[in-house]
């Protein structure tokens, strides 16, 4: 589950990494993969009037893009988020 104190530790290196993202079951139109042992997280945007995903780095910073990084999946079941999932919440808010 995702929390405002999430970190990205280097970007770099996860952008270099194969990453495999699945549907966060805890919050909705969250993603989570895991890299260098710890869980990161993607959001997935308000397309168009946001770009389709945003890699949440940690402090309030965000990696926006609509092109899936080349090392990187992002699966979504087909039935979605599960009905117990945090609703989804604006970009930059968190649950407490």
């Amino acid at each position: 589950m995702v929390t405002r104190a999430s970190i990205v530790a280097d970007l770099d290196q996860a952008l270099a990494t194969q990453i495999d993202f699945v549907a966060d079951p805890l919050d909705s139109s969250w993603y989570v993969g895991n890299f260098d042992g710890e869980s990161i997280y993607v959001r997935m945007g308000n397309f168009p009037d946001e770009e389709a995903y945003s890699l949440y780095l940690g402090h309030g910073r965000w990696m926006d893009f609509s092109r899936v990084p080349d090392n990187w999946t992002i699966t979504t079941p087909a039935e979605g988020w599960p009905s117990t999932a945090r609703q989804r919440l604006p970009k930059g808010e968190f649950h407490a």
